[in-house]
């Protein structure tokens, strides 16, 4: 699902394990050198090259969840733990 403003788009995951596919997505795209996760902040820093290689890389990490989803190996691809909801200490 996507929503949001203009400014601030979000997405989530429909998908019993949302946050493993929140934490496979963020691990796919720092191997990939961006800095993401299902927020999505505009800025005038951004340059369409940028966005644009954006939107390469992010179709190919779908495209790889998709698999992971299809062959119900998402867990086996995760290199740490599934990330946390919210703002709760870590210790």
């Amino acid at each position: 699902m996507v929503s949001g403003i203009y400014p601030l788009g979000h997405f989530s995951f429909n998908y019993k394990n949302a946050l493993a596919l929140k934490t496979l997505f963020t691990q796919l795209m720092l191997e990939k050198r961006f800095l993401a996760t299902d927020s999505f902040y505009a800025s005038y820093a951004h340059r369409e090259k940028n966005v644009e290689k954006y939107l390469e890389v992010v179709d190919e990490v779908f495209e790889f969840i998709a698999r992971a989803i299809k062959e119900n190996k998402v867990k086996k691809y995760l290199k740490g733990p599934i990330c946390h909801s919210g703002f709760r200490r870590l210790v």
